[in-house]
């Protein structure tokens, strides 16, 4: 074909030949007539900016995760491996002590037959509350440190680490009998009473004497009203409520009770009592009688009738030891004990198996100084007497607390385990 511009080729210049044109033009890719070098190009460049773009999306999330003091942690692993579980963000909310302190429900059981009890909700303070949940102990989260509890790290308790098991009772315990703590020296506002005295905390200060004078006048009138707790409606009560599987509490420094109940900053070791009060199903048909004494006085109500008035101070019986509900019963007899005084033997009681009975003990200290309480049981044996031995009064099968698992030497020869002789707290009754 000639030139389109209607020239005519040098001379000796080769023109090449429509075939060849032709053939050079098919050889061309299908790829490259679709344009597919740009499309390759555009794609690279798309790929590039995705990868910038997830590169800074995990630098992102990466710096956001590091250490916040406000994020909290799963605690899986214990211990110092705590800081590389996983860690969420979620934070945790204070919730309003205020709102969880006011009106605990009582769990109650109306069944006769129940083999288990739920003790009442124990009534917590603000202060406590406030301890539990923003102290927590010394962990990190839930289950951190060398325990797996939550707080302490420890595995004894929770909050301000008080849940432990005592001779006093316990918080955490199922079954048992509640004890409630009172303060005499101070009014359920926490401000003193005329039985405060003047040195409360030293045993023997002659400023107290007055004191100790008022002091038994209201324990007569608590009695006189038959253990009724309304008498007691200004007096300082332990927030806290205890759980006895046995009293059993060998010789030790008055200041216990109070620290077991929670309350030894707020009161001093003297003048104070702790009500024990549910009801309990007999193991046997039988006959037996309560032997014990406490220091300054122990007693035990059963079945609406007082059965023992032992120690130090008699405020039931008096120095004749007779028993108006068991037909003015006079009872003498005891078993030799360590304590400073004998084990008193109460009047023998009838019981049937399984029968539920309501059952009272009131311990107490007057002066300061030392205390004990030491309740146990004598079997009646065929012959119509005592069975000479003592087993201990136990209302579970549950493990004894460490300081009482064999015993003490104060109460020689006594029945720690008491077998086929377990009394079943069944019922839960706490003053409120």
């Amino acid at each position: 074909m000639p030139p389109s511009n209607g020239e005519t080729p040098a001379e000796g210049t080769p023109v090449p030949a429509v075939e060849e044109v032709q053939a050079t033009r098919s050889k061309r890719t299908f790829w490259q007539r679709l344009g597919g070098e740009g499309l390759t190009i555009s794609l690279i460049i798309h790929l590039v900016l995705i990868l910038i773009a997830a590169i800074w999306v995990i630098s992102t999330v990466t710096d956001s995760v590091k250490k916040d003091p406000d994020s909290f942690s799963t605690g899986q692993g214990g211990g110092a491996a705590g800081d590389k579980a996983k860690q969420f963000k979620t934070r945790a909310q204070p919730k309003n002590p205020k709102s969880m302190a006011k009106n605990a429900a009582r769990i109650t059981s109306k069944s006769s037959t129940a083999t288990i009890s739920l003790p009442d909700l124990p009534t917590s303070s603000v202060a406590s509350l406030n301890t539990g949940m923003m102290g927590g102990g010394s962990s990190k989260g839930f289950g951190g440190g060398s325990g797996g509890g939550i707080g302490s790290g420890m595995g004894v308790g929770r909050g301000n680490g008080r849940n432990f098991v005592s001779v006093f009772g316990s918080k955490t315990a199922v079954n048992g009998l509640p004890g409630t703590f009172y303060d005499f020296k101070q009014n359920k506002a926490g401000k003193p009473t005329p039985m405060m005295g003047g040195a409360p905390e030293k045993f023997g200060d002659p400023s107290n004497g007055p004191a100790i004078g008022l002091y038994n006048k209201e324990v007569n009138e608590f009695f006189d009203k038959g253990f009724a707790v309304s008498s007691l409606s200004n007096v300082f009560r332990a927030p806290d409520t205890l759980l006895a599987s046995q009293i059993f509490i060998p010789p030790c420094p008055a200041t216990e009770a109070p620290k077991a109940y929670g309350v030894d900053k707020e009161c001093k070791p003297s003048r104070w009592i702790a009500h024990y009060r549910g009801a309990v199903k007999a193991p046997q048909t039988g006959k037996f009688r309560f032997v014990g004494s406490g220091d300054d006085f122990m007693a035990v109500r059963w079945n609406r009738k007082v059965a023992l008035d032992s120690g130090y101070q008699q405020f039931l019986t008096g120095g004749e030891n007779i028993y108006k509900d068991f037909g003015n019963k006079k009872c003498d007899e005891t078993h030799p004990s360590r304590t400073g005084k004998p084990m008193r033997a109460g009047p023998w009681i009838s019981i049937t198996k399984d029968a539920e009975v309501p059952l009272e003990v009131v311990i107490g200290e007057t002066p300061g100084g030392t205390f004990y309480a030491i309740l146990c049981i004598e079997v009646m044996a065929p012959n119509g007497k005592g069975e000479g031995n003592l087993k201990l009064f136990r209302m579970t099968s549950d493990e004894l607390p460490d300081a009482i698992k064999n015993g003490h030497p104060s109460v020689p020869n006594v029945d720690m385990v008491a077998e086929g002789w377990i009394f079943k707290a069944v019922r839960s009754t706490v003053a409120r």
